[in-house]
């Protein structure tokens, strides 16, 4: 076949795949339920697990007003609104509607009788820019804030499931809407309603598809990343592993918008930006790899054009939104002849018959015929599945067949240098005749080097020791009893004591992550930024939140980890104030309320800059009792594999309830031991039992 045919029958290929992408596929035939002036009958509709009706049609609208339930029947709508159209150019009274504004929506369904009592599922997609619901007259719940007035309204676009069991045959939704920064506003998608087994079905199915495809182009960018770092001669590779950065970036800011799960108090504003940014930012990489790819078939002169294009584009997101999204559609424009140069190019290559461009082609013209599809159903407001990412993924088989090519021309070459490294091993022969001193002399070296180490844990352990307060440590009216056994000579359990001079007395204790040298030494750095704020800092949650501030401050380096819990027990009004930032759940034994477990308020302190705690207080009067302690007995295991667990220190705290506080200590020890058998202790071991007399 010559170049000539080669590459017609290319362009037509090319031209199919497109076509059928951008092609919806037909949906076999139903019985159409639709909204007719507000109301969808569905009350000879059988309902079952796989149930779903689109809430599309004639829905009430109210422009410029809220609503609220109960509507008095009086109250008749002048008009109906097409939903999922926004009502942006509906004309009212005359009068062309504006894409801002705020408006009620109220739809009616007619339930069958056997429906009453079951749960349903409503799903309500995307909303521009943010919505109140309610059903039956009751609040529902609210994406973002609507209000009457720019000012106050609060966007946040994402799509959401609401659980509903009716009480009658009749089904009233209200939405409140509210638009003031979308380029459409209201409803995006179609709200479904359904059983709940259809409506989780689609919500797995459709939280399964996102995560695997934001994981999987992520871990793709990292490993791409991280052979760039290898080896930085390859540009092509860093402009690749930017691409998925970006469309993983887009995939987090579109669908579900799985980015408000990781950053809570983001702004919707900073994330629409962020998902055009993205969008805009992997056009100019993608145009950079070809042309990294293949120099000597593309103009630099046209690739800078398009960078710099995108560049400006970028720049335009610092206008505000009803602004920069109409500037979309000139970039569409820009994306067209993006792709189709970027095909040019590696037509150009093949019919040069540069090395594997026939492979990267093929992996081309499907990547792009599925960012063709996306980019076409965007401009007309179609938010339906996004194809780039899968096209992303088939495009990622193709490079890695060219990659395995290069792999086997490096066996080629090591199969080369391995008949040099012979010769330069038969000369290692010789090295080995005096092998056995040299084993013996570094044998000795070790043994040395060993009785020094031995010798300073044992400092260590006394160090350790005498920095940790002693159990004959006198407090008034409160007695304490305390079992510390590290699991090696040191260990990465600490705790400390502190009396004010209010009559309040404070417990401290913490578990860092591992045991041995590493943790001890994480424990004198907690001690140290612990001592420093102690006598300060009054609440137990703001202490907390200090000690999590200073550690990532000057520790973030090195990945300090660890739970603890304080305890303040004030014996003047008989009150106990704890938090417990990630710790065990710890045991209250009350002589009113018995047994209390003392949960964690917040997350382990290391994890992050910004973490919430929260104080939690209650009565502690004479005769109660508090047992603390760490991970290493809960997860203590014994020879079946079997742990120690929460529930047998309950059951002994019950069983000891009119017994001593000695008594308790020493059988708790004797059964963990009895427990554990031959099993040797797996974790830092401290108990401390406190009792207010």
């Amino acid at each position: 076949m010559s170049k000539q045919h080669w590459l017609l029958n290319l362009f037509i290929f090319s031209f199919l795949v497109l076509f059928c992408g951008c092609m919806e596929a037909p949906e076999p035939t139903k019985e159409e339920r639709v909204l007719k002036r507000g109301v969808l009958d569905l009350s000879n509709y059988e309902f079952d697990e796989t149930s779903e009706v689109e809430l599309k049609g004639e829905w009430e609208f109210y422009y410029d007003t809220f609503l609220f339930p109960p509507i008095s029947e009086e109250i008749k709508a002048s008009q109906y609104l097409n939903v999922p159209k926004s009502w942006e150019g509906f004309e009212l009274n005359s009068k062309v509607l504006p894409r801002t504004g705020f408006v009620t929506l109220r739809g009616v369904i007619l339930l069958p009788a056997q429906s009453l009592g079951k749960e349903y599922r409503l799903f309500v997609p995307d909303i521009a820019s943010a919505y109140r619901l309610y059903i039956n007259g009751v609040f529902s719940g609210n994406q973002g804030e609507p209000s009457e007035k720019k000012e106050t309204d609060i966007a946040k676009l994402q799509p959401k499931y609401y659980s509903l069991v009716p009480k009658t045959d009749r089904l009233e939704i209200i939405f409140h809407i509210s638009n003031y920064q979308n380029n459409n506003g209201g409803f995006w998608d179609m709200p479904v309603l359904g059983s709940r087994e259809a409506l989780e079905n689609i919500k797995m199915t459709s939280t399964a598809k996102e995560l695997f495809l934001l994981g999987a182009i992520f871990i793709i960018g990292m490993y791409h990343s991280g052979l760039y770092f290898y080896r930085r001669k390859e540009k092509s590779i860093f402009y690749f592993a930017l691409m998925c950065l970006f469309l993983g970036i887009r995939i987090a800011c579109t669908g579900n918008r799985y980015i408000f799960e990781f950053f809570d108090n983001i702004s919707w504003e900073v994330v629409f930006r962020l998902e055009f940014f993205a969008y805009y930012s992997a056009v100019a990489v993608f145009i950079l790899f070809i042309g990294e790819l293949f120099p000597l078939d593309s103009n630099k002169k046209i690739i800078q054009s398009i960078v710099y294009s995108v560049i400006i584009y970028d720049f335009t997101l610092l206008l505000p939104i009803s602004i920069y999204t109409i500037l979309l559609y000139g970039f569409q424009f820009i994306a067209f002849f993006a792709i189709g140069y970027v095909l040019l190019i590696n037509g150009k290559a093949v019919y040069n018959k540069r090395p594997n461009s026939k492979v990267f082609l093929t992996g081309l013209i499907i990547l792009a015929s599925f960012v063709l599809h996306d980019i076409i159903r965007h401009t007309f407001n179609d938010r339906g599945t996004s194809l780039t990412p899968y096209g992303l993924l088939v495009f990622i088989f193709f490079q890695s067949l060219i990659l395995s090519s290069r792999i086997a021309s490096a066996f080629t070459r090591a199969e080369e240098l391995s008949a040099s490294l012979k010769i330069s091993n038969e000369s290692l022969v010789a090295l080995t005749e005096n092998l056995e001193s040299n084993v013996l002399d570094r044998t000795s070296l070790l043994n040395s080097t060993l009785q020094r180490l031995k010798r300073d844990l044992q400092l260590a352990k006394k160090i350790q020791q005498k920095i940790l307060p002693t159990p004959d440590y006198k407090l008034p009216n409160i007695e304490f009893y305390l079992h510390f056994q590290p699991q090696d000579e040191i260990g990465g359990d600490f705790y400390d004591i502190f009396e004010f001079d209010n009559g309040t007395v404070r417990f401290f204790l913490a578990d860092a992550t591992g045991h041995g040298i590493q943790a001890a030494l994480y424990t004198m750095a907690i001690k140290s930024e612990y001592e420093a704020i102690k006598k300060f800092v009054t609440k137990t949650d703001d202490l907390i939140s200090h000690l999590n501030q200073k550690v990532q401050n000057k520790f973030s380096g090195l990945k300090i980890v660890f739970s603890c819990i304080i305890i303040d027990i004030d014996t003047i009004t008989n009150k106990m104030y704890y938090t417990s930032a990630g710790h065990p759940d710890q045991i209250l034994l009350t002589k009113k309320t018995g047994i209390e477990l003392l949960p964690r308020t917040g997350n382990i302190i290391g994890l992050r800059k910004e973490q919430e705690y929260t104080q939690y207080s209650t009565f502690f009067e004479p005769g109660d009792r508090i047992f603390l302690f760490t991970d290493g007995i809960v997860e203590q295991k014994n020879p079946k594999r079997e742990e120690y667990g929460l529930e047998k220190i309950i059951k002994r705290m019950s069983d000891y309830r009119d017994e001593t506080p000695e008594s308790f200590m020493k059988d708790i020890i004797q059964d963990l031991n009895e427990f554990q058998d031959t099993v040797v202790q797996e974790d830092d071991l401290t108990l401390l039992l406190i009792e207010f007399k």
